[in-house]
């Protein structure tokens, strides 16, 4: 089976690219010979992984759609593929490859990638991406073989906004291994002795950020022996308003450390006794999944899939708001080291029984091979 993938793998795109790269990486494990389009990445920029077949587009991006006039023939020149799979939407690489895919009579699919949220449609741009789901984006929804989603409530919104194809509902996949580096059991700081809380993603207003830094300013003495790390770059104005907030409230325990990838990004979290995500909503949440197959609790909102924090008894899964924010990052500090030993431990059984490279990988291929009609529908499969 050969199956074309558009997207990116460039590193500082984030939990997107990294999920991309695991997904393609877990299907060529697999057999199956899976490659990726792209645009040339920025000079200096990263990649997620070097063992993918890349192909990049011959003309760079025009506009902030990411228009590129080439995009639809570079696709078709690279030959015949059994299946098409787009990565995101509202982006021309998307609507390209779907017209590609059509024009040489073959499935493709689109996993939308937490984009078709009313919270993200409303954050910027909306009357262009209301305009974009009604002209465009909607019939290629709707034509494609399947849509992939990563929960039930990115389904729902799906549905809500007129989806009629078939969803699967496939989680991001993470990588089982042993890391080099680990906090240490008491869950303190490995240097100076005290509890840390994480954020790692990019900084990007949709992430509340600043939910942390109001949460450790409310609990005032109470965290006075503890710090909190962000891990990440992205929005720059967004990270000076963090600063100047930070600064406002004159904390003292609140440390940026930019965008970091490889041993300094392993040594960063194994730093930290607990990750917290505090965004007002998301499809799924790669911080979880980093954190918890490193033996690290999680803290999450009622905006994002992660009942099983609460369920697997491995962090704290509180509803959107900053007084329940506050309350969850209390809990960590009061947490003893057996608690935090024990939600790490079952964090790491649950990333192993669920979300490995291999078991999303696997449920992938046979979704690609219940559209090629080689095997009968997977149950995660809705119609």
């Amino acid at each position: 089976m050969k199956v074309l993938h558009s997207g990116t793998l460039a590193a500082s795109a984030g939990g997107p690219a990294m999920s991309t790269y695991l997904t393609l990486r877990g299907l060529r494990y697999l057999g199956i010979d899976a490659q990726i389009i792209m645009f040339l990445q920025k000079e200096g920029e990263n990649l997620r992984g070097n063992d993918i077949s890349i192909h990049y587009v011959k003309s760079n991006p025009k506009t902030p759609l990411g228009y590129a006039a080439s995009y639809k023939q570079d696709v078709i020149e690279l030959g015949d593929y059994d299946i098409y799979h787009a990565q995101g939407v509202w982006q021309w690489n998307t609507y390209a490859l779907a017209s590609a895919a059509r024009q040489c009579h073959k499935p493709y699919l689109i996993t939308p990638r937490g984009m078709l949220y009313p919270q993200d449609i409303k954050k910027s741009n909306a009357f262009l991406k209301k305009l974009s789901l009604k002209l465009r984006l909607l019939k290629d929804l709707n034509k494609a073989a399947c849509v992939h989603v990563t929960c039930e409530e990115e389904m729902r919104h799906c549905r809500n906004l007129g989806v009629t194809s078939p969803i699967a509902i496939i989680p991001n996949p993470v990588e089982i291994k042993d890391y080099p580096y680990r906090k240490e059991d008491d869950g303190k700081n490995q240097s100076s002795g005290v509890r840390r809380i994480g954020y790692l993603g990019r900084i990007s207003r949709r992430k509340n950020i600043e939910g942390l830094i109001k949460a450790f300013h409310e609990l005032g003495s109470e965290a006075e022996d503890a710090e909190l790390l962000i891990i990440g770059g992205g929005d720059k104005e967004y990270e000076r308003e963090l600063r100047n907030l930070v600064a406002k409230c004159h904390l003292t325990n609140v440390h940026f450390t930019g965008f970091l990838i490889g041993e300094e990004k392993d040594k960063a979290l194994a730093s930290c006794s607990v990750l917290a995500m505090p965004s007002e909503f998301e499809n799924l949440g790669n911080v979880v999944l980093e954190g918890l197959v490193r033996r690290i609790p999680c803290i999450a909102t009622k905006g994002s899939p992660w009942e099983e924090l609460h369920t697997h008894y491995c962090g704290w899964w509180v509803p959107y708001t900053q007084a329940d924010i506050t309350n969850a990052v209390r809990s960590a500090l009061n947490a003893t080291e057996d608690e935090l030993q024990t939600m790490g431990q079952n964090g790491r059984k649950l990333m192993e029984e669920r979300y490995s490279v291999e078991a999303i990988a696997g449920k992938m291929k046979a979704l690609y091979e219940w559209i090629l009609g080689i095997c009968s529908k997977p149950d995660f499969v809705y119609f």
